[in-house]
């Protein structure tokens, strides 16, 4: 039997799944195992049992995600004087560079433009401006590339069915 969008392809889908299956997994134990498990320090908070599942989840696709991400940027460097500069007809450079340009202007005016206000976490004041200021950077700079992200596939929808 097989399964809706698996085409039998490639890495990337199976890699995907597998990634979708552990988090759904994880997450799923996170709620109904031990979720109403009151904090030690004080009973007025919980603290889910598995916290820490979550937290060692996220962080190993973090850094999975920056090792594929240095991986891939060395082996555009590695072609880049081999790949073509127009693709059928899209100029496949000049997309890169404004990506990374982009990508990297956006991450700096988030993180300039971040707030690095005290927050109280668990009745407990929270400074660290470097910290404060690179959550708002990674809040701000998500929702920015997401409305742009719409916005290009909003564009490109109209632009294909004007061009019919």
């Amino acid at each position: 039997m097989k399964l809706p969008g698996w085409h039998g392809g490639g890495l990337s889908h199976k890699i995907l799944y597998a990634l979708v299956a552990v988090t759904l997994v994880v997450f799923v134990l996170f709620y109904f195992v031990g979720y109403n498990h009151p904090y030690s320090e004080n009973p007025d908070f919980i603290e889910p049992r598995l916290t820490v599942a979550v937290i060692v989840l996220a962080m190993a696709i973090s850094f999975l995600a920056l090792g594929v991400t240095a991986w891939a940027v060395v082996m555009a460097l590695k072609k880049k004087g081999k790949a073509q500069k127009k693709i059928h007809g899209i100029n496949a450079a000049l997309i890169s560079t404004v990506v990374v340009a982009f990508t990297t202007l956006l991450l700096v005016a988030s993180f300039l433009v971040g707030s690095s206000e005290a927050i109280n976490v668990n009745g407990k004041e929270y400074n660290d401006n470097i910290a404060l200021r690179g959550a708002d950077m990674f809040v701000l700079s998500s929702v920015i590339m997401m409305v742009v992200d719409a916005a290009a596939v909003a564009w490109g929808t109209i632009k294909s069915h004007l061009n019919k």
